[in-house]
């Protein structure tokens, strides 16, 4: 009973899987294990599953079929697995040609100064240079004196406008001061700021004295309020009349504040001055501080103006009490070289 339904069973795989084969003999048969053999006796309906065909007998039919038939088409890929670790790194390679040169980064910074080198040797004397712009250029100059011994030059007005050069030794007795002047130097109109581009600005400089002033050795000196210090001068040369007017061409800052000055290069004396749109109590000029503040300082709101053409001007013409808040206006008429004209 077994036996008979295993052999059916045998049997129907057989024919279910088309893949049955028979063969002439057991010796012509190898062992395989993808193939399943069997031993068929004549007239019989069942097969003996054996290891291989030798143990079939001779009156018995060597039946084989495969395990499996042939590999169907390849499903769909799965998903893919997680990423596997990254393996060792693989021997570098040659080196590539350079590739084109970027942009320039800006400049960083500049590094701080390094310590100063020693003295070099002294070169060979220049040419001569230009003739002196003035007179006060020599003060300060080495010069001999009479006894040969060594001095510095000196400049000094007398008073008939006569300039003396004197060589002052080391040790000995400052020079006398000169005599007091009749002549008398002031600032008098300004227009420092104009209406669109600033441009034609000037700075008026009139002699209020009785007698001819002497411009040697004066400088006319423009001060930034923001540090103090000066940013333009005007030496000035030659001699101004008695109540004469001297305008010079000069672009002024109109910031605030801002100021300026006439000094006298030789004594350091401030003759006059101004401080607009703010006070300038320390400017330093030529290495000395001067307070540019006469009495009462200018209020800001007395100031040019970009919107209305005009200067800044002593009202009434000349005036000089050393009292900025009642010497000086806005007048919306302007005067280089003339007298000043007050208009709203």
């Amino acid at each position: 009973m077994y036996a008979r339904t295993i052999g059916i069973a045998v049997a129907a795989l057989v024919a279910l899987t088309g893949s049955a084969t028979l063969a002439g003999g057991a010796s012509e048969i190898a062992a395989d294990d993808d193939v399943i053999t069997g031993c068929q006796k004549p007239g019989r309906g069942f097969l003996r599953i054996v290891r291989d065909a030798s143990a079939c007998r001779g009156n018995e039919r060597v039946v084989t079929w495969n395990m499996s038939g042939p590999a169907g088409p390849p499903g769909p890929a799965g998903p893919a697995g997680p990423a596997g670790a990254a393996g060792p790194l693989g021997p570098m390679g040659p080196v590539g040609p350079a590739g084109p040169q970027g942009v320039p980064g800006q400049a960083g910074p500049a590094g701080p100064a390094g310590p100063q080198g020693p003295q070099g040797q002294a070169g060979p004397q220049g040419p001569q240079g230009p003739p002196l712009a003035s007179l006060s250029a020599l003060v300060g100059s080495a010069c001999t004196r009479a006894d040969n011994s060594a001095g510095t030059v000196a400049v000094a007005t007398t008073a008939a406008n006569i300039i003396e050069l004197r060589c002052i030794g080391s040790g000995g007795p400052p020079p006398p001061p000169p005599p007091p002047s009749s002549s008398k130097l002031v600032i008098n109109e300004i227009d420092y700021d104009q209406v669109g581009a600033d441009s034609g600005g000037f700075v008026e400089i009139t002699n209020t004295g009785e007698s001819a002033a002497t411009l040697d050795g004066i400088a006319l000196v423009l001060v930034n309020g923001g540090d103090g210090q000066e940013y333009a001068r005007v030496d000035l040369t030659g001699s101004l009349a008695a109540g004469a007017y001297l305008s010079l061409a000069i672009e002024a800052q109109n910031g605030a504040p801002d100021g300026v000055a006439l000094i006298d290069t030789v004594t350091g004396a401030l003759l006059d001055a101004l401080s607009y749109e703010g006070e300038i109590s320390a400017a330093v000029i030529g290495g000395q501080t001067y307070n540019l503040v006469e009495g009462t300082a200018l209020a800001a709101t007395v100031a040019d103006s970009n919107t209305v053409d005009g200067s800044l001007s002593r009202i009434p013409n000349g005036q000089d009490t050393d009292n900025a808040a009642s010497d000086w206006a806005f007048t919306q008429t302007k005067t280089p070289g003339a007298a000043n004209v007050a208009a709203p």
